[in-house]
Formats: C-alpha cells, structure tokens, sequence
C-alpha cells in the first residue's frame, strides 16, 4: 500500500509536509487546490513532479512543491525483546 504527502519549501526556507493522502489523485487535488490563486495574485511556486507543465524555473524566489509517495506495511506487535536484541547490537 502506498501513502503520498506534498513536500513543501517555502522561499528556501525549512521543508516541510502537507498531509497524508491515501492515493496519488487525493494528493495531486490537494496540492491544485493549494496553488488556486497563486496566478491571479502573482505569486510565483515550482511544481517538481513530472504531471506538472510549470510556468515559472526553479530557483526564483517561489514555493517549491512535491508530491512524494512511500510504501506503508502492516502494523506489527511490538515486543520488547525485539528492542533489547537491536540495542545490543549497536
């Protein structure tokens, strides 16, 4: 199973995510509804997927997006002797 998130780095600022979306077209909806109006009030932002025809390079000062996707397991019990061997092998 696949989780996504939209990376975000505000004019070069500290990076950051936004959210967690079960699938790629919840993510990719989150993120055209973060940059609506970006356009009308001039703001310039990079879009880093292959999806996406920007209008601006990267580099300027602008927000940088990512829509970045990870696989995600099943949940496991915990166990405590599972912790004890790894802090032994350390």
């Amino acid at each position: 199973m696949k989780e996504y998130c939209i990376f975000v780095i505000y004019r070069g600022g500290t990076p950051y995510t936004v959210g967690s979306y079960n699938t790629f077209q919840l993510a990719q909806s989150a993120l055209m509804n973060m940059i609506s109006g970006f356009d009308q009030r001039g703001k310039i932002y990079y879009i880093d997927n292959d999806f996406f025809d920007n209008k601006y390079p990267l580099g300027l000062q602008s927000v940088y997006y990512q829509i970045q996707e990870r696989e995600v397991t099943e949940w496991k019990k915990y166990s405590e002797d599972k912790c004890k061997i790894l802090k032994f092998h350390k």
